[in-house]
C-alpha cells in the first residue's frame, strides 16, 4: 500500500496567504504544537461528570511503547474521543509490563503519562508479566470488556494491538473492521489491497453495525479541542496459566541488521559525512541498530540500495533515528517524517537535518564514532558490578 500524504497536516502560510505543505519539514508542525501548548489552559474536559457515572463508554486497546504511547496509539485514542457521545467516557485499557517482584509497586513511567491531555477519561492499567501468554491476556481483556460493555472498541491495527483486538473479536464474536483508513459520516472505510483475480478497492460499513475498529495510521488528528478527565485505575494482574502442549523457550534477540528498515526500532543512518564505513558498521552492531543511508551514500556505492531512506527509498518510522553526517535533503526528511526521535551528528549547524533533529552534536562524525564505539566496548568488557562508565542510551523513552 502506498502511504498517502495527509492534506490536513500542519503547513506554512506564505506572505501571499497560500497554504504550503513542506515535505519533510517540521516548522509548521512545531508551530502548531507550540500553539496547542499555549492554548492548553483554555481546553476543558469533554465529559462533565466522573467516568463511572457516564452513560456508556468507548474502549481503546493499546500497548505502551517503552513506557509511553507512540503516534499510532495516540491517533486511536483521539479517534475514540472524537467518536464518543457527550455522555460517554473514553476508557483506555493498557497492558502494562510488570517487573518480577514489583507487584503492587508504583511505576513512575505510568504516572508520567498525561492521560487527560490525550483525551483519556479513564486509564486502566492491566499489569502483565513476561510469563503471561497471549491467550491469558485476551481472556483478561475479554472479561474487562464484558464488564464495561463498550459501544465501540478501537485499537491500532499493528503488532500486539492488532493481535489482541482480533483475539477479542473471536472470543466475543464482535463485528470487526480491520485496516480502517477513514471514519466519516457515520461510516468506516477499509482499504482492500486486492488479490488473485480481485482488483484493489475500498469498502465502507456503517459504524452502527460494527463493534471493533482496527485503525490504520492517520485516521485521526491527535490535537483535540478538549481534554479527558485523566482518571487512573490499576486492575488486578491476571494469573499466568500453563498451556498444554506448549513450552516457553523464552525470548531470543535477533540481529538488528536483519530487520527490515520499515520495522526497525532504532536506525543508525550514514550520509556523505561518513567516510569510514567499517567503523560505522561496527558502531551499528555495538548499538544494536539497523543500518540506513542517504541517497548520496548509496549512489557512491558505500551502501546497498535497499538501505536507502527517503522519498526514493524506504519510509521509516523508528522510535530512534541517529543521522551521521547527513545534511538532510527534503527527500530524505520525507522518509523519516514519522520517526519519533531524531538525533544528528553534523559539523554544519545550518543543515536541514539539524533543524529537524531534537538533539544535535556538532562534531566530526569519524571522531565521535570512534569515541562512542570505545565507550561501548569498555562498558561491555567491564564486570557488571565494577562498571562505572555511563551506558549510552539512544533509545527514546
Amino acid at each position: 500500500m502506498i502511504r498517502r500524504v495527509d492534506p490536513r497536516r500542519p503547513a506554512l502560510i506564505t506572505p501571499q496567504g497560500l497554504r504550503r505543505i513542506v515535505l519533510g519539514g517540521t516548522e509548521g508542525e512545531r508551530g502548531l504544537r507550540l500553539a496547542a501548548v499555549s492554548h492548553a489552559a483554555v481546553r476543558r474536559p469533554r465529559l462533565a461528570l466522573p467516568s463511572e457515572r457516564a452513560a456508556g463508554c468507548l474502549l481503546v486497546l493499546v500497548h505502551p511503547d517503552s513506557g509511553s504511547l507512540d503516534e499510532h496509539a495516540r491517533e486511536a485514542i483521539a479517534a475514540a474521543a472524537l467518536l464518543a457521545r457527550p455522555d460517554e467516557a473514553v476508557v483506555v485499557l493498557m497492558p502494562w509490563p510488570q517487573a518480577p517482584g514489583a507487584a503492587g509497586a508504583q511505576d513512575p513511567q505510568a504516572d508520567a503519562l498525561d492521560a487527560a491531555a490525550l483525551g483519556i477519561d479513564r486509564l486502566e492499567l492491566l499489569p502483565v508479566s513476561e510469563a503471561l501468554s497471549p491467550e491469558a491476556l485476551a481472556e483478561a481483556v475479554a472479561a474487562r470488556w464484558q464488564a464495561l460493555s463498550p459501544r465501540l472498541t478501537l485499537a491500532p491495527d499493528r503488532g500486539d494491538d492488532g493481535d489482541l483486538g482480533r483475539r477479542l473479536a473471536v472470543r466475543q464474536r464482535l463485528a470487526c473492521a480491520a485496516g480502517v483508513v477513514e471514519i466519516a459520516d457515520g461510516r468506516a472505510r477499509v482499504r482492500d489491497l486486492g488479490g488473485v483475480q480481485r482488483a484493489a478497492a475500498d469498502a465502507t460499513a456503517a459504524l452502527d453495525g460494527l463493534d471493533l475498529l482496527l485503525l490504520a495510521r492517520q485516521v485521526a488528528r491527535t490535537e483535540l479541542p478538549f481534554t479527558g478527565l485523566g482518571e487512573r485505575r490499576v486492575l488486578p494482574a491476571p494469573a499466568p496459566r500453563a498451556q498444554p502442549g506448549l513450552v516457553d523457550l523464552g525470548v531470543v534477540a535477533g540481529q538488528a541488521q536483519q530487520v527490515a528498515l520499515e520495522e526497525a526500532d532504532f536506525i543508525l543512518a550514514a550520509g556523505n559525512g561518513v567516510t569510514d564505513v567499517k567503523l560505522f558498521l561496527e558502531l551499528a552492531e555495538a548499538l544494536g541498530a539497523a543500518v540506513g543511508a542517504s541517497r548520496v551514500a548509496v549512489d557512491d556505492g558505500r551502501f546497498a540500495r535497499s538501505q536507502q531512506i527517503g522519498a526514493t527509498g524506504r519510509t521509516v518510522q523508528a522510535r530512534g533515528y541517529l543521522a551521521m553526517g547527513i545534511s538532510g535533503a527534503v527527500q530524505h526528511l520525507q522518509g523519516i517524517r514519522e520517526c519519533r526521535h531524531v538525533l544528528a551528528v553534523n559539523t554544519d549547524v545550518s543543515a536541514p537535518m539539524v533543524q529537524r533533529a531534537e538533539l544535535t552534536v556538532v562534531e566530526d562524525v569519524q571522531a565521535l564514532m570512534r569515541e562512542l564505539l570505545a565507550l561501548l566496548q569498555a562498558e561491555r568488557a567491564a564486570p557488571p558490578a565494577a562498571s562505572s562508565l555511563p551506558v549510552p542510551s539512544l533509545k527514546a523513552a
